[in-house]
């Protein structure tokens, strides 16, 4: 699209759950190979999250031309140019997928001069679609969402974040788990759309990537939530996309009270940016 080009984020929004519907009917379908990614042995790839991401490639570029797609799976690096960005994690939860555990979606956010403007999160198992535009609110499968009210304290605390808290501020951790019951369904951008739909009160995350995070994210804060980064400042992306996010997604009570908390897990000498 030719810079300073003018777009129209609510058409863009209609028309994004309707394409991760249709991909992922059509490609969770098809037969699945696996292959190992890393040399831990604790994360996959398989041809799902290629076949999703090719697709994605294609149909996001014909959805807003001149945009540019940037997927994890062969992410080198954030486009620098002055093209919106739609930034994918073709499949949120791939162990999961492997393993059989019913949770894993699809995450699309579209980033224009390093804001995301609209986002969608597609909860393959369950047939539901999260979704968000920037200034116009949060979204289940269409319907402004409304946050569920219950008693119940969860926090989503990321197994890097755990193994943090308990090498360098085990107290805290003790303390949390006082204040918390833990849950960790293994996929981050499912995790903030709970959050913003109310199911769970807190996540934190040390390890999650920008294309873990972004969705979700604008759709917790769409939903009236705080976003932020407890190892940085919370406007904007301070790690980087491809960075660790050492994020923490809360209502703005909880994010105020905890956030120095997650903060202990970085050790010595380190702490939230000013």
């Amino acid at each position: 699209m030719p810079p300073g080009a003018a777009i129209d984020a609510a058409a863009l929004h209609a028309a994004l759950p309707a394409l991760l519907e249709r991909i992922a009917a059509e490609i969770f379908a098809d037969p699945v190979e696996v292959a190992e990614k890393g040399d831990s042995g604790l994360d996959f790839v398989t041809s799902v999250d290629l076949a999703v991401q090719a697709r994605l490639e294609a149909e996001l570029a014909m959805l807003l031309p001149g945009s540019a797609v940037v997927g994890e799976e062969g992410f080198a690096g954030m486009d620098t140019s002055d093209r919106p960005v739609w930034l994918v994690d073709p499949l949120d939860g791939t162990v999961n997928f492997v393993a059989g555990l019913p949770a894993f979606a699809i995450a699309v956010v579209l980033v224009v001069s390093g804001a995301p403007v609209l986002a969608a999160v597609r909860d393959i198992v369950q047939g539901t679609t999260y979704s968000a535009i920037a200034g116009g609110g949060a979204f289940r499968d269409g319907a402004p969402m409304a946050r569920r009210g219950h008693g119940a304290r969860l926090a989503v605390l990321s197994s890097g974040l755990l193994a943090d808290l308990a090498a360098h501020s085990p107290e805290t951790l003790s303390r949390l788990l006082r204040s918390f019951k833990l849950r960790n369904l293994g996929s981050q951008a499912l995790h903030l759309c709970h959050a913003a739909a109310g199911h769970v009160s807190l996540v934190a995350s040390r390890e999650a990537r920008g294309w873990d995070d972004l969705a979700g994210a604008l759709i917790a804060r769409e939903a009236g939530l705080r976003y932020g980064h407890y190892a940085g400042s919370e406007q904007g992306i301070s790690p980087g996309i491809g960075a660790e996010q050492h994020s923490l997604c809360a209502p703005a009570d909880l994010f105020d009270t905890h956030v120095s908390d997650f903060a202990l897990s970085l050790g010595p000498r380190k702490g939230p940016t000013p």
